[in-house]
């Protein structure tokens, strides 16, 4: 009997064996590094702490994550009447973005208004039951209280995954001087669609 066959009988078994081996030893390593790679992150992640609430400062945009994003304009607009001003700049269309017009300041009855003119690319907007509405975004705002929605403008549409408010108040009245501070809010957000 030849020596060198019961050897080369074996070799099948013995690739077999190595490629059982290595494979076991890779299997190994991955979820090696799969649970070390894991246990670093939560290591950074204490570190540096995690993430808080978010907090709104009146910057124009709010980071959030890498899809959301919140677009934030806070104006407080002082206004003589027959005067306007855009709130979002206007890139040449035949609709304004949004432009708040002061039509005048009515001073008949107990307490001075003013009557606002607001033009919000076309769309119709809603008032606070104090807010006495005369045509279409054509509106007699009285002076509000501190946080008071009843004597506001306000516009909400949501729409899957993004958000626009707006919110116009008037803060200030100067009768004597034919001024009006008007506070403006607008809010733009896109949030990952689930």
């Amino acid at each position: 009997m030849d020596p060198v066959t019961p050897m080369l009988a074996d070799v099948p078994k013995l690739l077999v064996l190595a490629v059982a081996l290595v494979g076991a030893l890779l299997a190994v390593s991955m979820w090696w590094r799969r649970h070390r790679a894991s246990d670093l992150i939560g290591m950074h992640r204490t570190a540096h702490g995690t993430a808080g609430k978010i907090v709104y400062h009146d910057a124009p945009t709010v980071r959030v994550v890498d899809s959301q994003r919140v677009d934030r304009v806070r104006k407080i607009v002082r206004l003589a009447p027959g005067e306007s001003v855009d709130v979002l700049p206007d890139y040449g269309g035949p609709i304004p973005r949004f432009r708040i017009t002061l039509k005048s300041i009515l001073t008949d009855g107990d307490a001075p208004a003013a009557r606002v003119l607001v033009e919000y690319g076309g769309t119709a907007l809603s008032c606070g039951p104090l807010v006495q509405e005369l045509g279409n975004n054509d509106f007699v705002l009285p002076r509000t209280a501190r946080d008071d929605p009843r004597t506001s403008i306000v516009y909400f549409h949501e729409r899957g995954d993004a958000l626009d408010f707006m919110r116009i108040k008037l803060r200030a009245l100067e009768p004597e001087g034919q001024s009006a501070e008007i506070d403006v809010l607008q809010v733009s957000g896109n949030w990952p669609a689930t």
